[in-house]
């Protein structure tokens, strides 16, 4: 299979869990030492460092979702691919209340470390609003 191939199946499987509310796999994808621009205007350095952001982040949400449109992914080489796509998160508050869409653009870059594909960088930014 190819990397272009490869890389396309695992972001497949980490955006199909995360639209159920399921981002274990994201989770796992994450390299340890991750850079991650997000939509708040700070540069995570490691995975810890985002994921503690993530829990604060999510902590007022009953339930959350993510997924792709117009997603594309290439190939750099035979351990690296990049992929890019409009993104559309969704967190339902706890206690109810109206669903927040939040819609954006981003950047996945994977490298192949063994047998597994890794997300060592990536980059969230906000779509504006009409």
């Amino acid at each position: 299979m190819s990397a272009q191939a490869e890389a396309r199946e695992v972001n497949d499987r980490i955006i199909a869990a995360a639209a159920k509310g399921d981002f274990a796999p994201f989770v796992n994808a994450l390299d340890d030492e991750v850079e991650i621009f997000d939509h708040v205007a700070y540069l995570f350095e490691g995975k810890a460092r985002f994921l503690d952001y993530l829990q604060s982040a999510t902590a007022g949400a009953e339930s959350m979702t993510f997924t792709f449109h117009q997603s594309t992914c290439r190939a750099v080489n035979d351990s690296t691919a990049i992929v890019n796509g409009y993104d559309r998160l969704t967190t339902v508050p706890k206690g109810g209340g109206m669903a927040q869409v939040h819609s954006g653009r981003t950047t996945l870059v994977y490298v192949k470390k063994g047998r597994d594909w890794k997300i060592v960088n990536a980059h969230f930014s906000p779509l504006p609003k009409d």
